[in-house]
Formats: structure tokens, C-alpha cells, sequence
């Protein structure tokens, strides 16, 4: 069998009738999935699981699906749409008795039908796939062309443990679709930060309780901010925070990496070594593990400490204007500049029935189906309930450069419903900073 064909005896562990594709020669491949679909590459589902956490069942998969028999009890409350590296949950799959192979990373469906990672093809031809000048800054950033932000969704029956990211960023899209029948009065909220009378020597305290008693108290240190539905959040590195359990929509720079600040939460207790599991050693030395006095001085009291920490964070949804057409509505849901700079963004389309419109924007984007169905470019996609864990669906896709230099992809719902999509954008995408007034 020839090279660019070889199989690779691992498969995806949601998708074991897949037949999963060396990446060498890559090229060839790549150039038959941006024929198939126009310039449009159809992006598999992975499935996630925390064995410190409970499923939310807002997912969509069938109730079967939630509870792999492999994963050893662990359920899946997450689903990663575009990540180009392999993921780390400390599960382990029964049946080969290691880490799920290629966890949580994105995988392409090919156009004979077998699977390929994005990264890959990425590799393959990176000017293709993401354009110049997002090559030049994952280069940068990373060392090598890739796909600079990770795209995924987090589902939990309780809200996730406190915990921070020490370089991580990460924004959030809490919407309608992906939890029918929250009323707006809702009572889920996110614990942020520590209230501003919380001292050095409180926090310390409350550290050093860890494992000690029945809970070391973190979350009462903390304001809970009430998550407003079909807006936007946007939570900078370093700061501390409890996710509601509300399914949520995350963007993060690409890469995976937490401190976990609290030894009790609705799902179990959780050891000391494990609230440094996932700290880097680049971040956070592992000399340093459960030195508690070293965290202390380490932990941005100012960020965590804000008073217009919401005020600076929320991101009401607005028009978006360049977007807008006949039987077409556009809003940004996250937009503007964070921490000093333009990051990712996420645009959210709404297709009235028999409206198109031809899609243009600046940069290559990851997109999902909130609702609906219909076809861009090439690819037909339908909005899916009861998903069977090992089938392919098709949802999620990727715009990618070659689609753009051809004059975009168009947009068409096919269906008698509205079409909701939901674009994701990676760091500096936009000449201009969507949400940014310009002086005239």
C-alpha cells in the first residue's frame, strides 16, 4: 500500500470502524477533501471525559452513547471540535489499556471515507489550510504551523471545580441552542476571583485546609456571577473560576494546562497531587507542588481581585454588521480586544429558509450547526439529536484559505427552519477588531 495510504494500526476511540490515515503524504489527501466540499473540510466529533466530573446530557448523544463501557465509568461532558494536539484527562480506555490514542485532537473525514488528523493536513500544506498569515504566527508562537486556538464544549450536571490557568485565556458562548429551556432568570452561576476583602493570609488559610477538613472553603471567597444566555464572556489567565454547569461553548489558545483550587465538589473529593496534575512545568515547577506559601506569592491577587472584573468581561451580543444580508443575521458574541490584543472571536450566522448568502471573511474559521440544515460550500449539514457514539455526523467543518482565495464558500439553508451556525476565529483574524469604535 502506498504511503500516503498506510493505516495506522491505533484508532480514534469513538470511531473504531475508522480506518485512521498515516499522515504522510498528506498533500494528495488534502487536495481530494477540498474538492469534495469546496474548500471545506468536514471535522469529526471527539468525545471527552473528567473522571471529576458528572455529564451534563446536553451533547446529544443518544443516553447509551454517555457512558462508554471503556472508559472504565468516566462519562463524556466534552466535545472538542478543532484541537490540533492530543488532549490529556488522565482517563484510561479499557480496551487497550492506555490513554485514548489521539485524545480530544481533530480529525478530518476523507473523501474515500477513511480519517485523517487537521493537523496533518495543516503540515501538508499549511497555506492551504490556514492561509500565510496565520502560518506565520502559530510559527511563532508554537514553533510550527497550526491551528492557534482550540474549539470545544463542556457539559456538566455540576459546576467544575475552582481552579485557574497559569498562561491559558479562554472565552466563553453560553447560548440557547446548547441549553434548551434555561430560563433567563436562571440561578447558574460562575464563581470568579476572590472578593476584594479576601487577604494573602486568608487565601493561605484556605489553602492549607486542603484535605485537612470537610472542604477547604474556596468558593466562599469567591462572588458568583449569574451567566447571562446568548452572550459572551471572555476569562483571562491567572484568575480563578468555577464554570456553571450550563453547557458552554469555549474558545482557549491551544494548549491544556489548569491548577485546581478546591478538595470537594458535587462529583468528589479531589487530592492534593491531583490539583497539579496538569500544571506545566514551564508554568508552575513541580518542585513546587503543594507548596502552599509558593502559590500564594505566585497568585495575581489584583486580577483576582478586580471590582470591574465583569464589567471589563462580559460581551453583550452585537451586529455584526459585515455579515448581515437579505434573510441573513450576524452577531458578534465575542469580540474586541483582551488582555491587550486582539484574540480569538466568535461570529453567530442566522440563515432564514431558501435565504444564501456568500460567505467572505478575512480568515479561516471553524465552524458548528447550532440548528437546522443546509450546505456551505459543499458539505450539506443537519443539526442532530440522539448522536450514536461511532458515527459520523455531519456538523462541524472548517473554511479553510483555499476556500477564501476562491472567493468564499456560499451559504445556503436548505431547510424549513432557521440555519444557525456558529463561526470561530482565531487570534488577529480581522483587519479590524470586531466591537473596536473607529476614530473617523
Amino acid at each position: 500500500m502506498a504511503a500516503s495510504t498506510s493505516i495506522l494500526a491505533d484508532k480514534l476511540h469513538e470511531y473504531p470502524k475508522y480506518d485512521l490515515i498515516d499522515g504522510t503524504g498528506g498533500a494528495s489527501i488534502l487536495d481530494d477533501c477540498l474538492n469534495k466540499f469546496g474548500g471545506v473540510l468536514q471535522l469529526l466529533h471527539r468525545y471527552a471525559g473528567r473522571t471529576f466530573c458528572t455529564p451534563g446530557k446536553r451533547l446529544r448523544l443518544d443516553a447509551k452513547s454517555y457512558y462508554p463501557d471503556y472508559m472504565n465509568g468516566t462519562g463524556l461532558d466534552e466535545l472538542w471540535m478543532c484541537c490540533t494536539v492530543p488532549i490529556v484527562t488522565g482517563v484510561i480506555d479499557t480496551r487497550t489499556k492506555k490513554a485514548p490514542f489521539r485524545e480530544g485532537e481533530a480529525h478530518v473525514l476523507t473523501a474515500n471515507g477513511q480519517v485523517i488528523s487537521l493537523q496533518d493536513l495543516i503540515t501538508a500544506n499549511p497555506k492551504s489550510v490556514i492561509g500565510d498569515k496565520i502560518t506565520a504566527f502559530s510559527k511563532k508562537l508554537f514553533g510550527n504551523p497550526t491551528w492557534p486556538i482550540v474549539s470545544k464544549k463542556f457539559d456538566n450536571l455540576n459546576p467544575i471545580p475552582d481552579h485557574l490557568h497559569w498562561s491559558k485565556w479562554e472565552v466563553y458562548d453560553i447560548n440557547s441552542f446548547d441549553n434548551p429551556g434555561v430560563s433567563a432568570s436562571h440561578y447558574h452561576t460562575t464563581a470568579m476571583g476572590l472578593y476584594s476583602f479576601v487577604t494573602k493570609e486568608q487565601f493561605l488559610a484556605c489553602m492549607k485546609r486542603w484535605g485537612t477538613g470537610e472542604y477547604n472553603g474556596i468558593r466562599h471567597l469567591a462572588p458568583h456571577v449569574m451567566m447571562k444566555i446568548d452572550d459572551g464572556f471572555v476569562m483571562p489567565n491567572g484568575v480563578l473560576h468555577s464554570p456553571t454547569n450550563l453547557c458552554t461553548h469555549e474558545l482557549h489558545v491551544t494548549m491544556d494546562e489548569h491548577f485546581l483550587a478546591e478538595d470537594l465538589t458535587l462529583d468528589g473529593r479531589i487530592g492534593a497531587a491531583d490539583a497539579f496534575y496538569a500544571c506545566r512545568e514551564e508554568d508552575y515547577p513541580k518542585a513546587r507542588h503543594e507548596d502552599w506559601e509558593y502559590l500564594v506569592e505566585k497568585f495575581d491577587f489584583a486580577a483576582n481581585q478586580d471590582p470591574d472584573f465583569v464589567l471589563k468581561n462580559s460581551r453583550p451580543a452585537i451586529t455584526a454588521e459585515e455579515f448581515q444580508g437579505h434573510g441573513i443575521d450576524a452577531k458578534w458574541i465575542v469580540y474586541g480586544d483582551f488582555l491587550g490584543d486582539q484574540k480569538c472571536s466568535i461570529l453567530r450566522l442566522t440563515v432564514q429558509p431558501d435565504a444564501k448568502t456568500n460567505f467572505h471573511p478575512e480568515s479561516p474559521a471553524l465552524f458548528h450547526t447550532n440548528r437546522g440544515s443546509g450546505r456551505i460550500g459543499k458539505l450539506e449539514v443537519r443539526y442532530h439529536q440522539n448522536m450514536v457514539l461511532g458515527e459520523i455526523y455531519p456538523e462541524i467543518g472548517f473554511i479553510t484559505q483555499a476556500a477564501l482565495d476562491n472567493g468564499g464558500v456560499e451559504i445556503e439553508n436548505t431547510g424549513t427552519e432557521p440555519l444557525v451556525l456558529t463561526f470561530d476565529f482565531p487570534q488577529y483574524a480581522h483587519t479590524k477588531t470586531p466591537g473596536i469604535a473607529r476614530a473617523k
